[in-house]
């Protein structure tokens, strides 16, 4: 995970830079949304990596928005009192989240199909 300042093509280029970085041998399916800065033809994409883009306005259909729910219940506990509390409430609520959790908070059959069918 990283934290950038915003979403604008030069940092989602550095996203996809360092995700590209990471397991080369494996075809990795990225479940996106159609903001311009996933959309741009500017955008240098790994072979490796396919964009499934959702419906526009559809974030129920975008699993990260269930994980993101997740994530905001557990904040709703704590108080931060600046940016950088906030921060450390994030790493330390994202480090709570095993790859089973995430698996089972954000794993719809659509994604799976979609999977099966970019790897066919």
């Amino acid at each position: 995970m990283l934290e950038l300042p915003d979403l604008e093509t030069a940092t989602m280029q550095i996203f996809m830079d360092e995700f590209g970085k990471e397991d080369k041998e494996s075809l990795h399916l990225i479940l996106i949304d159609n903001a311009s800065a996933h959309t741009t033809e500017k955008l240098k994409v790994a072979e490796n990596i396919v964009f499934l883009f959702l419906p526009a306005n559809a974030p129920e259909l975008n699993p990260i928005e269930r994980f993101w729910k997740e994530l905001k219940d557990w904040l709703s506990e704590y108080e931060p009192k600046g940016l950088a509390e906030l921060r450390k409430l994030v790493s330390k609520g994202l480090a709570n989240f095993s790859e089973k959790a995430m698996s089972s908070i954000t794993s719809f059959e659509f994604v799976m199909t979609a999977w099966l069918s970019a790897i066919a």
